[in-house]
């Protein structure tokens, strides 16, 4: 079967992570795709609510679709979220099925960046999202050698090979700022790109306030 894991910090998970998800895995047939809030994030400021409250509001994102598994794996790790480390731990937990690692463009574009980026392809397929604003203009020679080994522009070939392949998603570009939106949720504004559930639960716990 085909697994997916989309992480973030999910600072709080919003229309832009739900729509573009669920897009996804009717693109690519994903029989399950867990959303997992990193614990702590390397590549970014730490968050504004806690793992607790973002966990939760990650399972009240579970009800927009049936794939959708909240995952807290990161969470209970005593250390920086490593999608390599993940990634591993994901690939032995699911011998049989086929893994893809979802990330955005913008995260695509400094891969380079992360701590053993080259092994994620070891341990999964990369599915990358288009992101507004951030165009597919590779500039480092490490990456564009990265991506045109493993690049595929078939989305069959995902099942039929556990990991190890590049494929860019057809998903919707849904612009929506995690910033601007916590500043609006501070001044209390209403008509935000949020589930009622989640905007319900932002403002039972008072968070970012």
């Amino acid at each position: 079967m085909m697994r997916a894991i989309f992480g973030g910090t999910f600072d709080p998970i919003h229309n832009g992570h739900i729509e573009t998800a669920s897009a996804l895995i009717n693109e690519l047939n994903i029989s399950t795709l867990s959303l997992m809030p990193s614990a702590i994030p390397p590549h970014r400021p730490q968050p504004g609510a806690s793992a607790s409250h973002r966990l939760e509001m990650v399972k009240l994102a579970c009800s927009h679709h049936p794939a959708f598994e909240a995952e807290d794996w990161e969470l209970k790790q005593d250390r920086p979220s490593y999608t390599a480390n993940t990634l591993s731990e994901f690939n032995n937990r699911f011998p049989d099925d086929s893994l893809l690692f979802v990330m955005g463009m913008d995260s695509l574009m400094s891969l380079h960046r992360w701590h053993q980026w080259q092994q994620l392809s070891d341990y999964a397929h990369l599915v990358v999202m288009p992101r507004p604003g951030v165009d597919f203009n590779v500039e480092n020679e490490r990456l564009k050698d990265f991506i045109s080994t493993h690049l595929t522009h078939v989305k069959g070939d995902l099942e039929h090979q556990k990991s190890g392949l590049l494929y860019i998603a057809k998903t919707p570009m849904v612009d929506v700022s995690a910033t601007e939106l916590r500043e609006r949720l501070q001044h209390r504004e209403h008509d935000l790109p949020l589930p009622d559930t989640i905007y319900d639960y932002i403002r039972q716990h008072q968070l970012y306030l």
